[in-house]
């Protein structure tokens, strides 16, 4: 598994690429359809569909790495190791071997947290099913979490997705957070429904009192709108960083209305992982842009720990 390191945080800024305005509802449509008669009636019964891509995630995975200051973060959480793996996409193009061996490799790191950032699925639910095993081999001390991405919409049964993810230890985040704790301390951790495929709720999701440290979801372009309600760190996937790019250029397929299409970003003290993700969609391979998980390691700011938690100079004790 090759191993890279994210480049420092670009700034972000909340200027919407040209939009499509109804061509843009109409390609989210034609996706949609094209996926559930493709998966369902063409792929599965093409030999060998789903080689391609397997033999690239066995040899060309890649975990990228990064330390991302938390302006919150309780001090016992200094150094959690957060694995970020998303768009994922089981179904025709992935075999069930090759996800279990990718996994057993991540596992091999010993995250802290394991955070699985939607489209689990490419368009059914039974696709999810033969990957079972490979999910219950997640195992982290702070649990498994997850949110849903439009392909896990498309099949218009997402609800029957989620007593399968139960079944494999995982806990779906919609619109929801939790509180994990370590050593009497305690970070918050929400996830957002897909944007345009679910029904997102940002404040249900936030919850009352300080908004959370981390937040789960699919689509990085809710980030402008966490940053401004305080949430420290945003973790998404959905781009696939373009999946077929050419070297140099900017993605060709451009899923981000924002530009956010892979790496770190930053808005004011706010900060975004994004992910392009381990799987496929629409064609069985990548091209200069490998599948990735990303390892995020918290860290407490420096300034941060030269100060009481009242935020006057830290005194000897």
């Amino acid at each position: 598994m090759r191993r890279e390191v994210l480049a420092p945080p670009r700034e972000a800024h909340p200027v919407p690429r040209p939009p499509l305005g109804p061509l843009g509802q109409w390609l989210r449509r034609l996706e949609r359809r094209v996926n559930l008669e493709m998966g369902c009636h063409v792929y599965p019964y093409i030999p060998g569909m789903r080689l391609p891509f397997s033999y690239q995630l066995r040899r060309n995975l890649t975990l990228a790495v990064a330390e991302v200051d938390v302006c919150r973060l309780p001090a016992a959480f200094d150094g959690t190791r957060v694995l970020l793996m998303t768009d994922i996409h089981a179904g025709p193009f992935l075999h069930p071997a090759a996800l279990a061996h990718a996994f057993a490799r991540l596992m091999d790191l010993g995250p802290d947290l394991i955070l699985l950032g939607g489209d689990l699925t490419t368009g059914s639910v039974e696709e999810f099913e033969p990957f079972m095993a490979a999910f219950r081999g997640l195992r982290a001390p702070l649990g498994v979490h997850g949110v849903l991405g439009n392909h896990d919409y498309y099949s218009g049964r997402a609800g029957d997705l989620l007593p399968l993810l139960e079944a494999c230890g995982i806990t779906l985040l919609t619109n929801r957070g939790v509180t994990l704790t370590r050593k009497g301390e305690h970070l918050a951790l929400a996830g957002i429904d897909d944007l345009h495929w679910g029904r997102p709720d940002l404040p249900a999701a936030l919850g009352p009192g300080a908004p959370p440290h981390l937040l789960l979801s699919h689509n990085p372009d809710i980030f402008f709108d966490a940053a401004w309600r305080g949430v420290d760190l945003v973790l998404a996937g959905h781009t696939h960083g373009g999946q077929i790019r050419l070297p140099g250029l900017p993605p060709v397929v451009k899923m981000s209305r924002y530009a956010l299409d892979q790496g770190r970003y930053r808005s004011a003290a706010s900060h975004l992982v994004v992910s392009r993700g381990m799987g496929v969609t629409g064609v069985p391979l990548r091209w200069a842009c490998a599948p990735e998980a990303v390892e995020v390691t918290l860290r407490c700011p420096r300034d941060a720990a030269l100060q009481d938690s009242d935020g006057s100079p830290a005194t000897a004790k």
